[in-house]
């Protein structure tokens, strides 16, 4: 199977690409992260030794460069973990938040739409979702 990973340079997308890893080592997944204040390359040291294992340094914002990906890549799933996140930064810049989760992410979705792609996961943090309290069941 062929996997884009969004995002795959934060702490849950190279964990993430490090599970996939071990435990599917027939898949091959192509990291797509823009290498923003939440991305860190060295990260992925390990997973860049690992043949089934490619990175490209992009912007899910850019929709011409997410549809040569898509292209060049032909993935059987997209898995999006490239989020804009931290309260006080949106604040601070709200339209790097627009630009990412919600344009980066419709841009996903038309191109998943476009390349006939069936299974997108989408990935996001508490902020969206909630906190999930230590003593909850």
């Amino acid at each position: 199977m062929n996997l884009i990973v969004t995002g795959g340079a934060g702490f849950i997308g190279a964990n993430f690409i490090y599970y996939e890893l071990r435990t599917h080592p027939e898949d091959r997944i192509v990291c797509y992260d823009a290498l923003t204040y939440a991305g860190n390359i060295a990260t992925l040291d390990e997973a860049c030794k690992a043949p089934n294992f490619t990175f490209v340094c992009g912007d899910i914002a850019d929709r011409a460069a997410v549809y040569v990906l898509f292209e060049r890549e032909k993935p059987d799933v997209v898995i999006n973990f490239a989020a804009e996140s931290h309260v006080d930064r949106s604040i601070e810049n709200p339209e790097i938040f627009l630009q990412t989760n919600i344009i980066g992410t419709s841009i996903l979705l038309d191109a998943c739409r476009k390349y006939g792609i069936e299974r997108y996961h989408q990935v996001s943090t508490d902020e969206v979702y909630g906190d999930l309290p230590l003593d909850r069941p």
